[in-house]
């Protein structure tokens, strides 16, 4: 074989790039030269996409070309000895395109994820206080926009405005950037009374707080039997909680001013919220009578 046919066959058989270069410039081509050992020039028929060169021709036979084996390909017209292996999808991506003989297999970011020049990234989570602009794609990230005054994005969402209150309802807790009005009437808070609207109000305070805060709330709120934990992953954090709030009776809720009670904030904010609701329920007794 010629120095130069070996060094063309080892920079593609090793080499996605130089097989590109050379694609590009020879993709239209179908034949190529080489020299005989006596010296004479002649034209040989390139391999079909999808097969690579088995044997060159010479001035009597014809190139013998050789079908891709499973998982390699080979994309343009070439007098390669080795087809091109096919990529593999990493664990972060999902198969767009099969593998065939004459086209390698395309990989795409699974869902949540995107390409990040070299590899498959998590989409950004918008912080609180933020809603999705543009949602990511498998192509590009989340963008994420800070919602103005009189909208809220909950849980890595647009912001849409605060709901409005019904005529016949009155406005309970203000809506934030990160959570929505809270609406009653006389009938829906006697009937809910107080335990579900403080749960509620409670784990939206929770949700505000950073993890270190979460994790101190969680130790003061421990279950010595060992069923509730909490790791330090807010999100986690979060979890236990809410499973706590929706095994907690009422007085364990009412309580937890008092448990909660090295937590200042924290423990006014939810103090205020019980006494709001309770002198909303009052009003709409006094109302009723």
């Amino acid at each position: 074989m010629a120095t130069s046919e070996f060094i063309l066959t080892v920079l593609v058989l090793y080499s996605s790039t130089a097989s590109l270069v050379i694609a590009q410039n020879e993709q239209n081509e179908t034949t190529y030269q080489r020299k005989l050992p006596s010296g004479k020039i002649v034209t040989c028929d390139r391999c079909p996409p999808g097969s690579h060169l088995q044997k060159h021709c010479t001035d009597t036979q014809r190139t013998v070309c050789r079908p891709c084996d499973a998982g390699f390909y080979t994309e343009f017209s070439n007098y390669i000895y080795d087809c091109l292996p096919c990529d593999w999808c990493s664990s972060d991506q999902t198969e767009a395109k099969q593998c065939t003989s004459s086209s390698n297999r395309v990989c795409e970011c699974k869902e949540g994820f995107y390409w990040n020049s070299h590899f498959c990234q998590q989409h950004t989570v918008c912080q609180k206080g933020y809603g999705v602009k543009v949602k990511g794609t498998p192509h590009r990230d989340t963008e994420c926009e800070r919602c103005t005054a009189g909208y809220y994005a909950a849980e890595n969402t647009p912001c849409v405005p605060h709901t409005p209150c019904k005529s016949e309802e009155k406005l309970l807790f203000s809506g934030t950037s990160s959570v929505d009005n809270v609406c009653v009437s006389c009938n829906s808070i006697t009937q809910d009374g107080v335990l579900k609207l403080l749960k509620q109000q409670v784990i939206e305070i929770f949700k505000i707080q950073n993890t270190r805060k979460l994790h101190r709330i969680c130790r003061n709120l421990n279950v010595k039997d060992g069923g509730f934990h909490c790791s330090r992953i807010h999100d986690h954090c979060i979890q236990n909680l809410q499973r706590w709030l929706n095994e907690a009776t009422e007085q364990e809720v009412l309580s937890l001013p008092d448990k909660l009670h090295k937590h200042d904030g924290i423990s006014k904010n939810i103090k205020d919220s019980i006494q709001r609701i309770h002198d909303e329920i009052n009003l709409c007794r006094n109302t009723l009578l």
